[in-house]
């Protein structure tokens, strides 16, 4: 068993650990990034929940994805004031947490060098990956926090595991495997795209822990149920028909764009999974792909920007399959030699070390497949690259393998390979360090929109609309900006309404009983030539404010 001591190591991991937190700090402070109408959705519930004590347990319009950054920034509220920045600290929180057990798992599975290394790497990213890190917008750092402790106490309670124990550390396991139920729990209310690394890490556990699960199944299953208990709560209320399985297996066959059925459909996913989902969620900032307009400086896609994404998406998948073969061939050649039947501890950690790298590998090829062969690739391939957020939990497997070990290394290609996977590794570190300084030209950008925000927001106080119709990706935002001085209806392209996308309830029946309310949709949207020819026909006044266009009953 590695025991964790205080050392150089872990000295210079709390330094990086600060730099790392206080990059993403000084990003919510100049006002980056952007935000948007999930995340004003997130802010309103927080307002809701730390003023007007309601306690909603999953996102609004949504029957799926717990809402505990919501609990945290209400809480935060309550001795700050609400604010967007504080709001996001409860993302911080969660990215704070992921990092530290992040470091620990790889100490215990692999060294303390390899440990830092991942920390360093995982400190840069690209804007994608950032953004995702700062925004609270529900789901993915709980997913990384979540997942990376489910995987350190599954591998921790295999490596320290024995028969025979005394009655003390019976009880301190017990309390061990509890966290971890709690920890699942917790993780299936907050977004269920954790589910295939909580898949490998309860195999991990059933491999190892399996006599040790015979009696203590009670306090995983107690603490799984008080983590997950709003999310069972309200599938029991909600009915089957809108129950959070029923809805997750809607999401992953499709709405408006449906899973594929057919041989080219799936080579289709397999085709956007690989060369933009991967490569996005995994931090390669050059030519970014996202589908709304809005959501990123898209760049014209080049036949350079094409093989970019093709050499980082193939690349990434291939390094998986190859450290996956490896680590099955090694796992193989110690059952031929018979030490897997081995008492000795020493060869028990090995093994672990073996098999729990080869299930944080696994997840990750599960989640990929899965996420291919769903309707998510064949639609929007950039922006649905989130459901993808938590192939970072197993960065320290692959620094791992890239890094590799000069111990016992003999031959010239044996030396070669090593080199070759560092060569490989600063590669992606550079891009990593790029990707961080682009983000940087953004910020502009992003204070001028908020600017502009801001200005409609006064406009309309001001001109007493405190009830307007809009776009779905500037409703919510701009309610929570205004701390709901101002509500909102949302209006389809073709100026119809979709309940689903009018998520806080109360906003629609307010605006739609409202004979002042004004139209504001941003300059450019499909919406405003419709609006320009359905209201000069009656008596509404139009101007334009800081880049939205506004229309008011005169």
């Amino acid at each position: 068993m590695k025991y964790f001591k205080i050392g150089i190591y872990e000295l210079a991991a709390l330094a990086v650990l600060i730099a790392a937190i206080a990059l993403r700090v000084v990003l919510l402070a100049l006002g980056w990034p952007p935000t948007d109408s999930d995340e004003g959705t997130m802010g309103i519930m927080a307002l809701r929940i730390a003023y007007s004590h309601q306690h909603p347990f999953v996102f609004y319009g949504q029957n799926y994805m717990g809402t505990l950054e919501a609990y945290i920034g209400a809480f935060l509220f309550h001795f700050t004031g609400p604010s967007l920045f504080v709001l996001r600290l409860s993302v911080i929180f969660f990215v704070t947490i992921f990092f530290i057990s992040t470091y620990l798992l790889a100490s215990l599975l692999y060294s303390r060098r390899i440990a830092l290394i991942t920390l360093i790497l995982l400190t840069f990213g690209s804007i994608y990956v950032l953004t995702r890190e700062t925004l609270s917008t529900g789901g993915s750092t709980q997913t990384l926090a979540f997942g990376s402790i489910a995987f350190l106490l599954s591998a921790w309670l295999s490596y320290s595991y024995r028969r025979g124990t005394l009655w003390r550390t019976k009880l301190l396991r017990f309390i061990g495997y509890t966290g971890w139920g709690l920890v699942l729990g917790l993780g299936f209310w907050s977004d269920m795209i954790v589910l295939p690394y909580f898949a490998g890490a309860v195999l991990l556990m059933c491999i190892f822990c399996w006599r040790d699960l015979l009696w203590s199944w009670v306090g995983v299953v107690a603490g799984f149920i008080v983590g997950a208990y709003p999310v069972l709560s309200y599938s029991l209320h909600a009915g089957k028909s809108q129950g959070v399985l029923t809805t997750l297996f809607g999401l992953f066959h499709g709405g408006a764009t449906q899973a594929p059925h057919t041989l080219s459909g799936i080579l289709h996913g397999i085709k956007g999974t690989v060369l933009i989902s991967v490569p996005t969620a995994t931090s390669y900032p050059f030519c970014p792909v996202m589908e709304q307009s809005f959501l990123s400086d898209n760049t014209v896609q080049t036949p350079l920007c094409t093989a970019g994404h093709a050499l980082w998406g193939v690349g990434y998948i291939a390094l998986l399959v190859i450290a996956l073969l490896a680590v099955v061939f090694a796992i193989g050649r110690m059952m031929v030699r018979g030490e897997l039947r081995s008492q000795a501890v020493d060869t028990h950690h090995i093994i672990v070390q073996k098999v729990s790298h080869f299930v944080l590998l696994g997840s990750a090829a599960i989640d990929i497949a899965a996420y291919s062969l769903s309707s998510a690739p064949a639609g929007w391939p950039g922006y649905h690259s989130r459901y993808l957020i938590g192939l970072l939990i197993i960065t320290p497997a692959l620094v791992a393998v890239l890094w590799g070990t000069m111990h016992g290394v003999k031959t010239n290609w044996q030396r070669l390979r090593v080199y070759g996977g560092r060569i490989v590794l600063s590669l992606v570190f550079a891009i990593c360090i790029i990707g961080t300084l682009m983000l940087f030209t953004e910020v502009p950008r992003t204070q001028t929109t908020t600017r502009s925000q801001m200005s409609l927001v006064n406009y309309l106080v001001q001109t007493g609309h405190s009830h307007f119709y809009t776009d779905y990706w500037s409703c919510d935002k701009l309610a929570f900006e205004s701390d709901e001085r101002v509500t909102c209806a949302v209006l389809e392209p073709d100026l119809q309404v979709f309940m689903p996308h009018n998520r806080v309830p109360g906003y629609y029946d307010a605006v739609h009983h409202d004979s002042n309310a004004a139209y504001a949709f941003p300059l450019g949207n499909p919406q405003v030539p419709l609006l320009d020819k359905k209201l000069s026909k009656q008596h509404y006044t139009r101007t334009v404010v800081d880049g939205y266009v506004v229309w008011e009953p005169a």
